[in-house]
This record gives structure tokens, C-alpha cells and sequence, in this order.
């Protein structure tokens, strides 16, 4: 009976063991933690103390913490003028000041810890933990708010810092850190708290070398041209525009190795009067293209010889550029006139009907013999001569115009000597398959703009889907501006409108010395232009004004329009 118990006993304890192994599973640690951490005020520094003197700041939460990007994300306005430590232990965050730091008298601190101290298990952070303290008797609660932009594009900035200063002198700003600042969020606002009464200066910086100064001419700044007074009576809200000034023009080099021209490498791209370019004359022809932020010096010379080159800018002394002695001869055996862009079989020249298309060629074209020029039709014997010039604005390209006409093959011809360049060389036969884009693919545009004010200037620029600029026209706030795009590529297009102030027929930037804003720009975004169809748009050259969107509309061409779709809003 005995050894009966002792057998039931071993296999009760076989199947016990069998039943757990097969209910056996993924162990789970319940619902995921999403509460933050949760301050334990009565273990931890009193927030909000006035006649505060210089000690260790001790935050006691109610569970395990780590710290992540101390450095980075906790903030202190005014700045201090030494390094502070943030350390932690179990669930303290200990704050701790320099022994050398001197805090301002009856000045109201903040501490802003961002998302530094987050919870140990699932990294939650303490959202706007915040310690404020006074040095004097009570604790400033005024507020300053905006919101920061990018000046070009109107684009809202993030992690700009935002600077007040009770000094308004304008070189506060290089030498002295802000008495209250903050950091902008992803939408590009801001909010400085615990501000007291009185009159400051504003200025933003993206702030390359974390100093709190503008000593980079590379920081991205915005500022008020005038303080603003805060008060317990009014509400402050701020629109600041970020720009990068221009850099004075520098030349950084020059390319003279290759006969027949010179690259002059500048810092940024030169504008027209910003530099003067005179030489010694030996005799030689010359062309001056400006390509990015480089100046293209093509010359030719009848003899071989040395020669000097002299750039001014402003008021500088001018650069000497010694031109060495060059083989032309060497030159004219190693290279000849040719496409930029290298024409294969199976390629083809997009063109269409009247319009202008061009080929960009190596060297500066001087000269063009039409009697060589020709284009077949059908790509057979018959021959048109098209409308064919080199371009006004960039002699490189050769721009071609004929009344193309769709589902036609056509090739142009170039035979020997149709074109010379300013070297006096002359192409070699050159063919080229074009492909007529048919009507199908654009549309009309007429664009009006109203509101033009009397006097001003305004450069007016018509951008594709890309923002690729498709024209751009300076005009005066007298006139009234109309014009019609005839077969455009369709597609979205929006309009820029930049109030030229000082008329030179482009968007100048601000500069903080001379106290100058960016010049006012703006866009409006136009319906879009659907193929085969007419787009009206008009918009205000008022940047307050709503775009109207009411006065634009798409309907079919004229010849094309159905009567039951006359006037149809698009």
C-alpha cells in the first residue's frame, strides 16, 4: 500500500510539472508608464523664494530619475557669469551654482530645466519644470511673447534665443549677455516669464558659439529697431525677423592657369557696382560674366605676353593680379568651340512654338553666320532659317526661335563657321534632334498687381512649383503692372513681391550696424494653371492684404471655351 502512495505521488508530480510547462508564456510588465515624474515639494528647495542667497537647489521627485542633455536644455535668464553643475542622486536633482558666481541684486532668476530630468524606466520627462527665485523682495511676473521668422521665406524658426537688455546701448548686444531671454519652440514662439517693469532692447540670435553675443557676422539675428516698455498695463506679443547680413566682398583667389580667362573666386556672389575691374591694355578683347560667387574674365590676346589685372571694392585699394605669359597658340591646338554640354546620338533639345530655347557653348560667343545655319524639317531637304542670336545676358547662349509645329520632326544644323567665339574660333558641324513640346503642356497666365504705392519701387517675381525663378520684373509703385504669360508650363506658381527700397532691383538683407530691416518681402501662392487653360490672378502689393484668391480664375482658352463653362470658377 506504501509503495502504491509512493508511485501515485511521483506521477501527480509528472503531470504537475507537464501542466506548467504547457502553460508557460511571455511575462509582461503591465501598462507602460506615461506619467512623469512628479515633484515632491516638501523634500525640495522652495520654488519661488525672494531674498534668495546663493546656495544648492535641491528637486526631490517621487521616483527614480537620470538627466539627458544638461547642458543643452537647462537655461538660466539672466545668464549666469559661470559654469553651473546639475547633478543627481537616486531622486534629487541637485542644482549648484559657482563659488565665484555673483547674482544680480534684486533680480527675479529662472531656472528652466527643458526635458532634462526624465523618469528612469520609460525616459518621460518633467514637462516645464521651471525653479524662480528672487535676490530682492519680490518676484517680477510680467510676460513678453512673439513669435520668430525667417525674413526671406517667413518660415517659423525653432531654438532661437530671444534676448532682453536693461542697457540700450547698441553694442549691448556684442558685449554684455541679455538681462531676460528665452528659446523659440518648433513653431518659432517664444515666451519670457517673470519679467519686470521697465524699458528693453530686443534681439534674437541663432548663436553658433553658445556666448549669448553677436561677435559672428555667420549668426542669423533679429532685432526691434526701437526698445519696447513693459508694463503691468500692457500686453507684449513680438514678430522678429531672422536674416544673415551680407559679408563685405572679399576675394579669396584667382584660377589664371588656362589661357583666355580667369576665375576670380569672391565670398559670396558680387554684385553689379560692389567691384571695379580694369586692366593694362595690351590689346586684348574681353568678356565679364558673373557666374554664382565667381567672376569669369575671358580675354584674348594678339601676343603672347604679361599683363596686370586690377579689382577695386568700395573704397579698398585695388587687388594687383599679375596675368603670366600664355601660350595661344598652345591654347587654340588643345581646344576648340563647342557645346558646354556635350551633344549624344538620341539626344534632343526641348523646343516650343515661338518661343525662345537655347545651347550653351564653352566660350563667349562673338559672332553668328546665319547662311550656315539651318533647320530641316520633316529631317529631310527642306530648309527654314530660324529667328538665331546669342544672348544679351549671357554671350555663352545661343538662342534659337522658330513657329515649331507639334508631331513635326525637325534637327538643327550648325554647320562650319556659323558660329565664332570671342577667340576667333569657329564651331565644327554640329547637329541636334528637337522635340516640339506639344500645347497640351501649358497655358495662359495674366497677372495684375493692385496696391502699388506711389514712389516705391518693387521688384515683382514670378516662381514655379520649385520656386525656380520664371521672370523677374522691377517696376515702380506708379505704374500699374499687367502682364500675360503665353504658354507656360502648367503647374502651381506663386508670386514674390519685394518692396525694392533702395532700388537696385533685388531683396537686400538687414544689417544690425547701420539699424536697417531686411527689405519687406512676401508671397502669394496663385491657382493652379491648368494645361490649355487661362489663369487670371491678382494680387495686392500690400503685404497686410489677403491674397485674392476671389479675383483669381481658370477657364478654357477662348477659342476652346465650351459656353456652358463661360466664367467658371476653377
Amino acid at each position: 500500500m506504501q509503495k502504491y502512495n509512493s508511485l501515485s505521488f511521483i506521477i501527480l508530480i509528472i503531470l504537475l510539472t507537464l501542466v506548467s510547462c504547457a502553460n508557460q508564456g511571455t511575462l509582461t510588465g503591465g501598462k507602460k508608464d506615461t506619467i512623469p515624474p512628479i515633484i515632491d515639494n516638501s523634500n525640495s528647495t522652495p520654488n519661488y523664494k525672494t531674498n534668495f542667497k546663493k546656495q544648492t537647489i535641491k528637486l526631490t521627485f517621487n521616483e527614480w530619475l537620470q538627466l539627458k542633455d544638461v547642458f543643452k536644455q537647462v537655461v538660466v535668464s539672466p545668464p549666469l557669469q559661470k559654469k553651473f553643475d546639475v547633478s543627481l542622486k537616486k531622486k534629487t536633482v541637485r542644482f549648484e551654482f559657482d563659488e565665484e558666481e555673483v547674482l544680480r541684486k534684486n533680480a527675479t532668476y529662472t531656472i528652466n530645466f527643458g526635458t532634462a530630468v526624465q523618469d528612469l524606466t520609460e525616459r518621460n520627462p518633467v514637462k516645464d519644470l521651471r525653479f524662480v527665485f528672487s535676490t530682492g523682495d519680490f518676484i517680477d511676473s510680467l510676460e513678453v511673447t512673439g513669435q520668430v521668422v525667417e525674413a526671406f521665406d517667413k518660415k517659423p524658426l525653432k531654438d532661437v534665443l530671444v534676448m532682453l537688455y536693461d542697457n540700450l546701448a547698441d553694442t549691448v548686444v556684442r558685449k554684455e549677455k541679455p538681462f531676460y531671454f528665452a528659446k523659440t519652440d518648433e513653431g518659432g514662439n517664444f515666451s519670457i516669464k517673470n519679467v519686470r517693469s521697465d524699458t528693453f532692447k530686443v534681439f534674437a540670435l541663432i548663436d553658433g558659439n553658445a556666448n549669448y553675443l553677436f561677435d559672428n557676422q555667420s549668426e542669423k539675428i533679429g532685432f526691434l529697431k526701437e526698445p519696447i516698455v513693459v508694463t503691468d498695463s500692457t500686453k507684449v506679443d513680438l514678430t522678429l525677423q531672422m536674416f544673415q547680413e551680407e559679408f563685405k566682398l572679399q576675394l579669396q583667389g584667382e584660377d589664371k592657369k588656362k589661357y583666355g580667362r580667369i576665375a576670380f573666386g569672391f565670398n559670396r556672389k558680387p554684385h553689379e557696382g560692389e567691384y571695379k575691374l580694369t586692366f593694362e591694355d595690351v590689346g586684348q578683347k574681353t568678356y565679364i560674366q558673373t557666374v554664382k560667387d565667381s567672376l569669369l574674365f575671358w580675354y584674348d590676346v594678339p601676343n603672347d605676353s604679361s599683363w596686370n589685372v586690377f579689382i577695386a571694392r568700395d573704397t579698398f585699394s585695388p587687388d594687383t593680379i599679375k596675368i603670366p605669359k600664355l601660350s595661344r597658340t598652345t591654347f587654340f591646338q588643345k581646344y576648340k568651340l563647342n557645346p558646354a554640354k556635350k551633344i549624344t546620338p538620341g539626344s534632343k533639345l526641348e523646343v516650343r512654338s515661338n518661343k525662345n530655347s537655347s545651347i550653351s557653348f564653352n566660350h563667349p560667343l562673338k559672332n553668328i553666320d546665319t547662311s550656315f545655319v539651318a533647320i530641316l524639317v520633316d529631317t529631310v531637304s527642306q530648309r527654314v532659317v530660324p529667328t538665331i542670336k546669342i544672348d544679351s545676358t549671357d554671350n555663352r547662349k545661343l538662342l534659337i526661335q522658330y513657329p515649331f509645329k507639334e508631331k513635326i520632326p525637325y534637327l538643327l544644323k550648325l554647320l562650319p563657321g556659323a558660329l565664332t567665339d570671342i577667340f576667333g574660333m569657329q564651331n565644327d558641324t554640329l547637329t541636334q534632334t528637337l522635340e516640339v513640346k506639344t500645347a497640351t503642356n501649358f497655358g495662359d497666365m495674366t497677372l495684375t498687381v493692385v496696391d502699388m504705392q506711389p514712389g516705391k519701387n518693387y521688384v515683382i517675381e514670378l516662381l514655379d512649383k520649385s520656386n525656380t525663378l520664371v521672370e523677374i520684373i522691377p517696376m515702380n509703385g506708379n505704374s500699374i503692372f499687367k502682364k500675360t504669360f503665353k504658354s507656360i508650363a502648367t503647374g502651381k506658381y506663386s508670386v514674390r513681391m519685394i518692396q525694392d527700397t533702395n532700388g537696385n532691383g533685388r531683396w537686400d538683407t538687414g544689417n544690425y550696424d547701420n539699424l536697417s530691416q531686411p527689405e519687406p518681402l512676401f508671397a502669394r501662392e496663385l491657382e493652379e494653371l491648368r494645361a490649355g487653360w487661362e489663369l487670371d490672378a491678382t494680387v495686392s502689393a500690400d503685404e497686410k492684404a489677403k491674397s485674392k484668391k476671389g479675383n483669381q480664375s481658370t477657364s478654357p482658352p477662348a477659342s476652346d471655351r465650351p459656353k456652358p463653362q463661360r466664367g467658371e470658377k476653377n
